[in-house]
């Protein structure tokens, strides 16, 4: 048998030891399959009709949904601008892996007691705390619950409240220095 063809049937039962190997990790009985994380509240985004803020120190924010899109209604009245928005409303079917019953950490050290921020989601409040020094986390708390999440929609709630109004077609023409 020449090196050549050694060499062909060493690499095929290689080939063959490894394929055995992944199709018994794959189909080991054993195997518990990996956990889904629920969403951050049994509440459909598309069911969401109207979104309160509550801020410390600044005007409190109130959404709601009319005629296929978000409404301002204070501190300014006015179409939302739905970029902003979304990522509101959406924060419903947020997951986020780490939790802990109230009764098990201290609210006050977490800042949820009181909360930074206050946000329903039609009747369900999301109460947000500081940010986890070691992850850059936020901590939220959903009734019994306080959650570890990815802190994206905190500085866009603490924004200028002018800044959720959507642009219109005006606003955005350029102006002729005639004009001025």
């Amino acid at each position: 048998m020449s090196v050549l063809a050694r060499r062909r049937w060493l690499n095929l039962g290689l080939l063959g030891l490894v394929g055995g190997l992944v199709a018994l990790a794959l189909l080991d009985p054993g195997r518990r399959p990996p956990s889904l994380v629920p969403p951050l509240l049994e509440l459909a985004p598309a069911r969401i009709e109207r979104i309160m803020v509550e801020r410390s120190g600044q005007e409190p924010l109130d959404f709601v949904w009319r005629e296929g899109r978000w409404w301002m209604m204070a501190p300014e009245t006015g179409l939302a601008n739905p970029v902003l928005v979304g990522p509101i409303w959406r924060l419903a079917e947020m997951r986020c892996p780490r939790q802990y019953a109230v009764a098990e950490v201290d609210l006050k050290r977490l800042g949820l007691d009181p909360p930074r921020l206050r946000l329903w989601l039609n009747e369900q409040e999301i109460r947000f705390g500081d940010t986890d020094p070691t992850d850059a986390e936020r901590y939220l708390q959903v009734g019994a619950t306080v959650f570890l999440c990815a802190d994206s929609v905190y500085p866009l709630l603490t924004s200028a409240a002018g800044s959720f109004i959507a642009p219109s077609i005006e606003s955005l023409a350029p102006t002729h220095p005639s004009d001025e």
